[in-house]
C-alpha cells in the first residue's frame, strides 16, 4: 500500500551513512549482475529493474552529500514514495517480526586434534541440488536437495544418519571446531570466521543443506524440560551441552537439518553474492521482496547493555537493503537484520525479536502498479 509520509513518524536519525552507502553500492551491484530482462516482483506486483536502480542511485546521491537528519527527511519526503505491505482485511497495519543474525568467530583447526574434534563438512559428492523451475516454469521458484537411489531422487540423509553412521568421513571436513555447539551455531548463522593456530583466519560460508526441515534445538530442550527458560540462550545451551554431552547429542538429532560449507575470500556473503553490511543488510523472503530493495526499518530496540559499534549511539531507524534470505524467513512479515561480527553483534542478535515496520522506499518516478492480489502480512 502506498503511504503518506505522515504515516512514517521518524526524524531521520539513521545509522552511520558510510554503512548506508556500502549497502547502496552492494544493492546496485546485485541488480547490475542480474539479467536486464529478469522480472522482479514486490509481493505480486511487477517492479522494473530500472525502477529499483533509479531509487538506489538517488539514495546514493543523497547520502553521499548529506548528514543532516532534517535535510535527509526533507529530500526523502519530496522525492520518494513510501510503501508498506499491510493486511488487506484489517485497517491496522500488521507488524513485521524483526530478528537478528551475525557472523560468529570460532577457534578451529584444519586438522582433527584432541582440542578440535568436531568437523565442519564441505558439500558431499552425492548431494544433488535441483532447481524446480528449470524443469517446469509453473513450479515454485525454489531448490530441493536429495541423493540418487537407483533411478530415483530421494531425500538426503538426516543429521542423525550423517553423524551416527559416519557417512561423510574426515576427508570431507573443511575444518574442525572445539564443540558441537560451535558447529551448530555456525550452521544456524550460515557463516563464520575461523581463527586458526598461528594467527591466520579464514571466512567460511554456507554452501548447501541436506534439504531437511529445521527444528530449533533450544525449543526441543525447552519442551523436554531439560533446560530452564532463563538459560535458553547460547551461553546457557553451551554450558548445558558441556555438562550433558550425551543428552545434547540426542536433542541435536531432533533437528534433521544439516548444513555444508565452503571457504570464501571475503565475508560474510549474502545469497545475492555481496558482502553483508552490519546494521544495514537484511534477509527477506525472496518470493516477496526484490533483490537489493531499499527500505526503512522502524523498531523498538531491546534493552541491552552493549552492542556492536554501529549500535552506539542507537539509531532511531535503519536504512536497510534486501541482501540475503534465510530458511526461517518466510512471508512478508519476517525480517532478519545482520548485526555484524563477533561477541557484541551476537549479543544483540540473540535478544532481537521485536515487532517492527518495514517501509519500502521507491523514487517517485519509479512507482509500481497496484498488486493484483490481496496483500496480507504473515507474522
Amino acid at each position: 500500500e502506498k503511504l503518506s509520509w505522515e504515516d512514517v513518524k521518524i526524524s531521520g536519525r539513521f545509522q552511520d551513512r558510510r554503512l548506508i552507502l556500502k549497502g547502496i553500492e552492494n544493492s546496485i551491484r546485485i541488480l547490475e549482475n542480474r539479467q536486464e530482462k529478469e522480472a522482479f516482483f514486490l509481493y505480486g506486483s511487477p517492479i522494473p529493474r530500472k525502477a529499483l536502480l533509479l531509487s538506489l542511485e538517488r539514495l546514493k546521491d543523497l547520502f553521499r552529500v548529506q548528514n543532516s537528519p532534517h535535510v535527509i527527511m526533507t529530500v526523502l519526503q519530496e522525492e520518494f514514495t513510501p510503501y508498506e505491505i499491510i493486511n488487506g482485511n484489517r485497517p491496522e497495519k500488521q507488524p513485521v517480526l524483526a530478528t537478528g543474525y551475525f557472523q560468529p568467530v570460532f577457534r578451529g583447526s584444519l586438522n582433527a586434534t584432541r582440542e578440535y574434534a568436531f568437523p565442519v563438512y564441505a558439500w558431499p559428492p552425492g548431494l544433488i541440488k535441483v532447481r524446480l523451475r528449470l524443469f517446469d516454469r509453473s513450479l515454485p521458484s525454489k531448490a530441493i536437495y536429495g541423493r540418487t537411489a537407483g533411478r530415483q531422487l530421494v531425500p538426503y540423509y538426516s543429521r542423525k544418519e550423517i553423524e551416527e553412521q559416519g557417512l561423510l568421513g574426515p576427508d570431507l571436513a573443511l575444518c574442525w571446531l572445539a564443540s558441537p555447539v560451535d558447529v551448530l551455531e555456525l550452521q544456524i548463522q550460515g557463516s563464520g570466521i575461523i581463527n586458526l593456530p598461528g594467527g591466520r583466519s579464514k571466512f567460511i560460508h554456507y554452501a548447501a543443506s541436506n534439504g531437511r526441515p529445521y527444528v530449533s534445538v533450544g525449543k526441543v530442550l525447552k519442551q523436554q524440560g531439560l533446560i530452564s527458560p532463563e538459560n535458553l540462550n547460547w551461553p546457557g545451551i553451551r554450558q548445558w551441552a558441556e555438562d550433558h554431552p550425551e543428552e545434547f547429542r540426542k536433542a541435536l538429532y531432533e533437528n534433521p537439518r544439516y548444513i555444508f560449507f565452503k571457504w570464501e575470500d571475503k565475508g560474510p556473503v549474502g545469497c545475492f553474492g555481496q558482502v553483508l553490511v552490519p546494521g544495514t543488510s537484511v534477509a527477506l523472503d525472496r518470493s516477496v521482496y526484490p533483490p537489493g530493495m531499499p527500505g526503512i526499518l522502524i523498531l523498538k530496540w531491546p534493552e541491552t547493555a552493549k552492542g556492536p559499534d554501529w549500535f552506539t549511539p542507537r539509531p532511531e531507524a535503519l536504512v536497510v537493503f534486501n541482501h540475503d534470505t534465510g530458511n526461517a524467513i518466510r512471508g512478508p512479515g519476517r525480517l532478519d537484520l545482520f548485526c555484524g561480527n563477533g561477541t557484541n553483534a551476537g549479543r544483540l542478535a540473540g535478544i532481537l525479536k521485536n515487532p517492527s515496520r518495514l517501509i519500502i522506499l521507491l523514487h517517485r518516478d519509479a512507482e509500481i502498479p497496484t498488486a493484483s492480489k490481496s496483500q496480507t502480512t504473515e507474522s
